[in-house]
């Protein structure tokens, strides 16, 4: 089973969130996209993730347009962004999670707490669900 994780651009949240869904869950996966591509990852939040020792897979932002929606059970925005609101899938769950983009090292690790915070609880929820 796989989740989708959505931000506006794929470059921090999305990424922070799949990196550490994919340490936490047993029998789930994660990926990320972005409503659009940007340019490149973040790298503060890359080196917050690595100093945390999370790994990341993916190198490279992309789009919902590149992923199969039906592929996934459940579809998560990290944004509350208003395009955020817009995605089609039947079942999506909508986080609202700050942006530390362009910010300090400090609101990049509080992010990724929240996150890490938010992430165990789902990865309860949807284990649970298949037990």
């Amino acid at each position: 089973m796989r989740v989708l994780f959505v931000c506006v651009e794929n470059t921090c949240r999305s990424v922070m969130a799949e990196a550490v869904f994919n340490r936490m869950a047993r029998r789930w996966r994660a990926e990320s996209a972005g409503l659009k591509a940007g340019g490149e990852y973040d790298s503060m939040a890359l080196r917050v993730l690595e100093e945390r020792g999370y790994e990341v897979v993916n190198r490279e932002p992309r789009s919902l347009d590149s992923v199969r929606l039906e592929d996934y059970a459940l579809v998560v925005t990290v944004c509350d962004e208003s395009l955020c609101v817009s995605i089609n899938h039947p079942r999506v769950e909508r986080w609202s999670v700050e942006d530390p983009k362009g910010g300090s090292r400090e609101d990049y690790v509080r992010t990724l707490e929240e996150l890490e915070k938010r992430v165990a609880d789902l990865v309860r929820r949807l284990e649970d669900e298949g037990a």
